[in-house]
């Protein structure tokens, strides 16, 4: 395998509570390495399926990337690392729509959900009510206590199984491990309407098929696969403030680190010179799915009434997104305070990004008032100012 001797690194992080166009912005870092003919790959490496990144290209297409990288429109491969959670259903049904001509790859690691695990989660949040934790319902949560609770097979293992295996397999994980997990979480009845699905054994077939859609569109591979790569995208999800280890209510967090925690960990075993750049996403306001604290939470109307999101509609298990007024000091401490780890990496910098300022007239709705994006202070700032592009340079 060839050995690039240089690797020019992009690492993306929300930095407040996802949603904040991490799309958009590994879409423009895959683009530009496009545009230097340079081959780039970009690495998922926290959380699953769950994330929701829209990309927005000048000929009509608009697509909200749940398992397929960001950058597969600028013809970016993907590597699914070893801390990220594959879902062959939702991989298969998003494969087989966008038919990219992109390399695949994923680790022999990767922690993998089923339609149960799904199941369970959002059985879990039905049966809260109003106290429920605003969970996406794909699972994640649920596929990490499976790991923890149950012995397990790595992907790898059961699609080398025969259909009567994986058949009993995934039949165990529904009759034994199910009602198992019911019990722990306390749950005591299930509808009829949700006890018709689980037992619907057509889940299954359907399931196994596109596990095999999965194994037979990626390759399975460690992350030394990265070393092929002179330009790398590293793109987290959700984002800072809902880090395992943001000290956070746990209910209401991601069980993922969203920050440097991962990307720093395969960095360093990169060899050659690196040339790193870490950017930290933030709208010009704040916005949060789901419960839990939100701190300068405010009425949209006090941003801009008007403004419409197109990617985050009102679901049964998120509710409706939540807005609030950006504080520039706190922002900036939880990212110099994530930055922190990669000052361990050589050549690393960092940038701010700030996205939809279309919305607030440049500025950024801050506590006390609308503020200019200067007020920020970071040397590398990129602006955008619609869901297409951020500016050709950035802001000094």
């Amino acid at each position: 395998m060839m050995k690039y001797s240089e690797h020019e690194i992009k690492v993306v992080i929300g930095a407040s509570y996802g949603d904040e166009g991490k799309g958009l912005m590994t879409d423009c870092f895959c683009r530009n390495a496009l545009e230097q003919e340079k081959n780039c790959i970009t690495v998922l490496h926290n959380g699953g399926a769950q994330r929701g990144h829209t990309v927005s290209v000048k000929n009509g297409i608009r697509h909200v990337f749940h398992h397929l990288s960001s950058g597969t429109f600028a013809h970016s491969d993907t590597y699914f690392a070893d801390t990220f959670i594959i879902n062959p259903m939702v991989f298969a049904d998003e494969h087989s729509f966008l038919l990219p001509d992109t390399k695949i790859y994923c680790s022999p690691e990767c922690r993998w959900s089923t339609p149960f695990d799904m199941m369970i989660n959002q059985i879990a949040e039905d049966s809260r009510g109003e106290n429920r934790h605003g969970s996406c319902g794909f699972g994640i949560w649920e596929t990490i206590v499976r790991y923890d609770n149950s012995k397990t097979v790595s992907f790898h293992e059961f699609i080398s199984m025969n259909v009567y295996e994986k058949t009993a397999y995934l039949k165990n994980i529904r009759d034994s491990y199910m009602p198992l997990r019911f019990q722990q979480l306390n749950i005591k009845q299930i509808s009829d309407e949700w006890h018709e699905i689980i037992k619907n054994d057509s889940i299954i077939e359907n399931f196994i098929a596109d596990c095999e859609y999965f194994a037979a569109n990626t390759i399975i591979t460690d992350s030394s696969i990265l070393e092929k790569y002179p330009f790398i995208v590293f793109e987290g999800a959700q984002g800072l403030l809902l880090s395992q280890d943001s000290g956070k209510n746990e209910k209401y967090t991601t069980p993922s680190f969203t920050g440097a925690e991962n990307p720093v960990r395969m960095i360093k075993n990169l060899s050659g010179k690196i040339n790193t750049e870490v950017c930290y996403i933030t709208r010009s306001y704040l916005t949060r799915h789901g419960a839990g604290l939100f701190e300068d939470e405010c009425p949209k109307n006090e941003i801009n009434p008007d403004m419409i999101d197109m990617t985050n509609v009102p679901n049964n298990y998120q509710g409706t997104l939540r807005y609030g007024k950006l504080d520039i000091k706190k922002l900036l401490k939880r990212i110099n305070d994530d930055f922190a780890a990669f000052r361990a990496v050589s050549n690393a910098e960092m940038s701010v990004a700030v996205t939809h300022l279309n919305e607030t007239d440049g500025m950024i709705a801050a506590p006390d008032g609308y503020v200019s994006i200067q007020n920020i202070g970071i040397d590398k700032l990129y602006c955008s100012y619609n869901e297409f592009e951020f500016n050709a340079n950035p802001t000094t």
